[in-house]
C-alpha cells in the first residue's frame, strides 16, 4: 500500500490488487536498475556507487523513518543495540570476501567488529568495498569504516547504528574526567569525548599547540567548543589560565561574560574589539619573549619554574571565517600568533562553519597542526580541515575526527551538553 501511494497508484484493497501492485513495483525497479547499469557504462563499482546515492535520496516511508528522527527519547538511547555479526559475515561473503567475525563491541553510536580475514589478499578489496557493504547492511546515508586490527590477519569494521540505540556522553562524564588523575598546571588538558568503543579521549592543548575546528550547522561544533572550554575551566584557576574569547556571532560565549578567567574582562563581539584583542595578544607574546630572554629561558614552563607565575592564554575564535571576511587585517595577526605564540603559552582554537581555502591559508594551516572535523557538507571541506576526506561521512551531533601531530586519525563522539548545563557548570566557577 505504501509503494502504491508513493507512486500515485490506487489503494490496494484486495489480494489481486496486491499482486498487481507488487508486479508493477518490481517492473519499475528492474527498469530503473537496468537504466543505472547502462548509465554507468556497465562498470560494477560505478553502478554500486549509484545505488548507494539513490538509497540515500529515497524517502523514508516505512518504520525506518522513526529511527531517522532525533527526539529526546532517541538522544537518551532507549533501545539496546543488536549484534549483526551473522549479517556482516553474509554480506561480506556476497562481496567475495570470506571472514570470521570474532567479536563485537557496542560503543555509544557504532559497533566495532573484530574480523578475521580468511584470505589476507582480500584486505585491499575490503577497503574498496565500504560503499557496497553499507548498501548490503542497509545503513542508509551512513558508511562503515575499516581499520587494521590488533591481531594478525584481523581488521576492525565499524558499523554505525540507528539513532534510537545511541548512548549520549553526558556532562557528568566530563566532570568525572576533570576530577580524576593528577593535576599538572603546566598542561592544558582538554576533554574531547569518547572513542567509538567508549573510552575517554583527551589531549594536551599545550603540545597541540593550536587547534582548527570545523563543522557545518547541526554538526555539534558549538557544543564541542563549550565542552572544550569547560574541561579547561574545571582544571584551572584564573592564576593559571585566561580565556581570550572572540565571538562575531555575539551569543555563543555569553555564558562566560562574568568569568574571572576572562582576558581583558570582556568578550570581543565587534570586529574592532576583536582586532584590538589580537593586537594586544601579539604585544603580550613579544613581552613574554623579552622576559624569557632576560631570564635566560625558552618557554613559559621554564619561566614558571623560576618563580614567574604567568597564566596560559587560550584564544578561542568562533566563526573565524566571518571575522576575516569583515576585516582582512586580522589574518596576519592570527598567522603571527600561530607561528610564534606556542612557547609564550598562548594557544589558538579557531572554529568555523565554512572551511574555505582562501581564508584558512597554507600559512595558517601549516602552523595549526591540531585538527578536529565534525560533519561537513563536502569532501573538499574535510580536506581543508584534516588534509584528507572523511568528515563528510560523519553522523552529525558531535561525531568527529581528531588529528593531532604525530598521531593517527581518531574518531570520537563529543559531550552532549545543553546550554543550561554549561551555564550551571560555569556558575560554580564564578
Amino acid at each position: 500500500m505504501t509503494q502504491s501511494l508513493v507512486q500515485g497508484g490506487p489503494v490496494v484493497d484486495s489480494m489481486d490488487g496486491l499482486r498487481l501492485a507488487i508486479r508493477a513495483h518490481w517492473h519499475r525497479g528492474a527498469l530503473s536498475l537496468w537504466a543505472d547499469w547502462k548509465a554507468s557504462d556497465e562498470n560494477y563499482d560505478k553502478f554500486i556507487e549509484t545505488l548507494v546515492e539513490r538509497r540515500s535520496d529515497m524517502p523514508e516511508v516505512s518504520s525506518r523513518k522513526h529511527t531517522k528522527t532525533c527526539d529526546d527519547a532517541n538522544v537518551n538511547g532507549g533501545k539496546a543495540p543488536e549484534d549483526a555479526s551473522t549479517t556482516l559475515a553474509k554480506a561480506l561473503d556476497e562481496l567475495g570476501i570470506k571472514v570470521q567475525v570474532k567479536d563485537a563491541i557496542h560503543g555509544p553510536r557504532i559497533t566495532r567488529y573484530r574480523v578475521l580475514l580468511m584470505n589476507l589478499a582480500d584486505s585491499s578489496k575490503l577497503k574498496r568495498s565500504m560503499s557496497q557493504l553499507g548498501l548490503a547492511m542497509n545503513l542508509g546515508e551512513a558508511l562503515p569504516t575499516v581499520a587494521n586490527g590488533d591481531e594478525a590477519k584481523t581488521v576492525f569494521i565499524d558499523l554505525p547504528r540507528s539513532k534510537d540505540t545511541w548512548k549520549p556522553v553526558g556532562v557528568e562524564r566530563l566532570r568525572e574526567w576533570a576530577h580524576s588523575g593528577a593535576y599538572d598546571p603546566n598542561q592544558l588538558m582538554v576533554y574531547v569525548g569518547v572513542s567509538v568503543t567508549g573510552e575517554n579521549l583527551s589531549f594536551d592543548l599545550a603540545t597541540a599547540p593550536h587547534l582548527l575546528v570545523g563543522g557545518t550547522t547541526g554538526s555539534g561544533k558549538s557544543v564541542f567548543l563549550h565542552s572544550l572550554l569547560l574541561s579547561l575551566l574545571l582544571r584551572h584557576t584564573p592564576d593559571t589560565l585566561q580565556l581570550a574569547l572572540i565571538d562575531p556571532k555575539q551569543v555563543e560565549f555569553r555564558p562566560y561574560a562574568k568569568l574571572p578567567n576572562l582576558y581583558r574582562d570582556e568578550i570581543a563581539t565587534e570586529v574592532i574589539a576583536a582586532r584590538e584583542m589580537l593586537e594586544e595578544l601579539v604585544v603580550e607574546m613579544d613581552t613574554r619573549y623579552g622576559m624569557f630572554n632576560r631570564l635566560g629561558v625558552n618557554s613559559i614552563g621554564d619561566a614558571r619554574r623560576k618563580g614567574h607565575a604567568l597564566p596560559y592564554i587560550v584564544v578561542c575564535i568562533e566563526e573565524m571565517a566571518d571575522l576575516v571576511m569583515q576585516d582582512q587585517s586580522v589574518e596576519p595577526l592570527i598567522a603571527r600568533l600561530a607561528q610564534k605564540a606556542r612557547a609564550a603559552g598562548i594557544h589558538l582554537v579557531l572554529a568555523t562553519q565554512r572551511p574555505d581555502a582562501k581564508i584558512f591559508t597554507g600559512l595558517i594551516r601549516s602552523n595549526i597542526p591540531g585538527r578536529i572535523a565534525l560533519t561537513v557538507q563536502k569532501g573538499t571541506e574535510s580536506t581543508i580541515i584534516l588534509d584528507e576526506t572523511g568528515a563528510e561521512n560523519l553522523l552529525g551531533q558531535g561525531d568527529m575526527l581528531l588529528k593531532l601531530p604525530g598521531e593517527l586519525l581518531r574518531r570520537a563522539h563529543g559531550v552532549f551538553l545543553k546550554p543550561e548545563q554549561a551555564v550551571a557548570a560555569i556558575g560554580k566557577k564564578i
